[in-house]
């Protein structure tokens, strides 16, 4: 059984040597995780499949290294923290575990058992954790029959309880298969117009014979609908999911959704997240977010200057441009850049309107890399309101091959929700994303970008703080 967040289901593992697989089923969606000897994949509840090469591979060894209890028969890879409480008042020994290539976890043994109790780690603007509970015994199986995963809000909080163990059974090969992934419903290349308005991107859709405004936005992790747009299309929302924008936010729900019309094609999406839009950004008035299930079902060309849009099939468009590795492990488009020389991962965020965003951790660990002063304040808009900033300055901004210099930028001063991301230095949207003609191939994990017609490297631009009124 699984139950969190207003939503209950199902849950399944496998287990066959090299070989695994695990399905959540809740609330109508799925989302299934696959390993085949080095490979992982994730299948999410949209059917985008995707091979794991970034963060959450690092993480997966990891999680994988303490499930085979590795981390015992090879203690060079192990730290020991100290002895401490649980909240709930369990004595544990913290041990932290960072195999090669792995992301660091803590573990917490349980004090007079050696049971792990719990593993952390960190993940976005916080510490994920998950608590195991009940330990039995099944055919010479040890296995906890309670599990509970948090990210900190415990409101949110997922319980995992084992209802029924099999062990030593055979296994059908189907079921380790990887599926097919979702894609765009066209036999050709579509093109689109786009609108702007205040420095975003927007595009139509249909549902249902009726015509919506969406936001292109490359740093959404779902498709997104409106909660008004959801009751006139007679959609019926579950749960109280919690998403991460500007602030994490509640009253996010989950619906049923067959497809979306976007020009002559059709995307699948199966199901989507609902929000007031509105309400949850304070600025937004549009009807729906086309987000990552939409980039990774298609290969998909923007034109800020022409104002166009040109998708097809994966593999289709044969993109001209300098091509740029990118990791879509977390459902985002992220690449490594530098900041004034010093190197950092950014988010390639569509639905920002502003050149550069810095985030506090990595302004925390590299407090020199603003070369001038801060002076104005500012405050950066998204999912959850707006977050307080400073404008400033930077020197250079390479991505790929480019160089551009004197970029405006916000730095953050929030330490939750999407802009305090521990992993990330930071955004790069549309101020600098207009100066190139950008194509997203991440079923091949790369992006293109050419200049466009009003490419400017901004060495000609005064190099002094923008001041916001």
């Amino acid at each position: 059984m699984l139950a969190g967040s207003g939503l209950e289901g199902t849950f399944h593992t496998w287990e066959s040597g090299e070989r695994s697989r695990y399905e959540e089923n809740i609330g109508g969606r799925t989302d299934v995780s696959l390993r085949i000897g080095e490979r992982e994949y994730i299948v999410n509840q949209n059917g985008n499949v995707r091979e794991l090469h970034g963060l959450l591979l690092a993480r997966q060894r990891t999680e994988d290294f303490i499930a085979r209890d590795d981390f015992v028969s090879q203690p060079q890879y192990d730290s020991y923290l100290g002895e401490k409480q649980l909240p709930d008042g369990r004595t544990v020994d913290e041990v932290a575990v960072a195999p090669p290539h792995g992301q660091r976890e803590v573990v917490d043994l349980d004090a007079k058992t050696l049971m792990v109790d719990r593993t952390s780690f960190d993940e976005e603007d916080g510490t994920s954790t998950e608590d195991y509970f009940d330990y039995r015994t099944v055919d010479g199986v040890l296995i906890a029959q309670r599990e509970i995963d948090s990210n900190g809000d415990h409101v949110y909080d997922v319980m995992h309880l084992a209802e029924h163990i099999v062990v030593d059974r055979p296994i059908a090969s189907e079921i380790f298969a990887v599926p097919q992934t979702t894609v765009v419903q066209t036999d050709k290349p579509v093109t689109v117009p786009l609108e702007e308005h205040d420095g975003h991107l927007y595009t139509k859709v249909r549902i249902g014979g009726h015509s919506y405004t969406f936001l292109v936005d490359t740093g959404a992790q779902a498709v997104v609908v409106d909660s008004r747009v959801a009751a006139q299309l007679g959609l019926q929302p579950q749960g109280h999911l919690e998403v991460s924008g500007t602030t994490r936010t509640g009253g996010l729900g989950i619906a049923d959704l067959d497809s979306i019309q976007i020009g002559e094609a059709s995307l699948p999406v199966r199901e989507v997240s609902v929000l007031d839009l509105q309400g949850a950004t304070g600025s937004f008035n549009v009807d729906g977010v086309l987000g990552y299930p939409f980039f990774a079902a298609a290969e998909v060309t923007i034109d800020p200057v022409a104002l166009t849009m040109t998708f097809a099939k994966p593999g289709a468009l044969h993109p001209r441009g300098n091509a740029i590795p990118i990791d879509v492990d977390r459902q985002l488009v992220e690449l490594t850049g530098k900041v004034n020389g010093t190197e950092g991962r950014f988010v390639i965020d569509t639905g920002n309107s502003t050149e550069l965003l810095l985030f506090d951790p990595f302004m925390r660990a590299h407090p020199y890399v603003v070369a001038f002063q801060p002076r104005s304040l500012a405050r950066d808009y998204g999912v959850g309101g707006s977050a307080p900033a400073v404008n400033a300055t930077i020197d250079e901004l390479d991505v790929g091959t480019f160089r551009l210099f004197n970029r405006y930028a916000n730095l953050m001063l929030t330490n939750r929700g999407a802009f305090a991301d521990r992993f990330d230095a930071g955004n790069i949207g549309m101020g600098t994303l207009r100066n190139f003609i950008v194509t997203f191939d991440l079923s091949n994990e790369r992006m293109f970008m050419q200049p466009s017609a009003v490419f400017d490297d901004g060495s000609r631009r005064p190099r002094y703080e923008r001041v916001t009124p």
